[in-house]
């Protein structure tokens, strides 16, 4: 039996799922049959309020409902004790690292072109959605 891969989810792929079926959606339907082990933190939780509420007019009852789909797929909640400054462009990225770093995983999954442009940063390898879907047969 083959331990679960370990990640991080951007905001943008939990937010893209709960929006279309597709890709990022795939990827919460492995977090939630514990086939990824997802590393999240207080600071992306937060983030990912503060959009449906704010861009997106999320009602409470659908704030609600997204919330316990969120904390249904996060294996575990870290706190990162570094602050990293790795993405200059969009500091708010840098927090998706800082997670990724604290919870030692190996993938970060996200649609956000800043990272993606880094590819990687230390062992940890940055995918798209369809990327990880890709290496990863379930």
């Amino acid at each position: 039996m083959r331990i679960p891969p370990s990640v991080t989810l951007d905001t943008n792929v939990i937010i893209s799922s709960f929006l279309n079926a597709g890709k990022s959606r795939e990827i919460i339907d492995l977090a939630a049959r514990r086939k990824i082990l997802v590393f999240s933190s207080p600071q992306l939780e937060e983030e990912l309020i503060k959009t449906l509420r704010g861009k997106l007019k999320y009602s409470a009852e659908e704030l609600s409902q997204a919330l316990i789909t969120f904390k249904e797929i996060v294996h575990k909640i870290v706190y990162p004790k570094n602050k990293l400054n790795v993405v200059t462009q969009d500091e708010t990225d840098n927090r998706i690292i800082e997670v990724a770093v604290e919870g030692k995983v190996k993938f970060i999954i996200s649609g956000d072109r800043h990272l993606l442009r880094l590819g990687k940063f230390k062992n940890i390898k940055i995918l798209a959605p369809s990327e990880f879907l890709h290496l990863y047969q379930d």
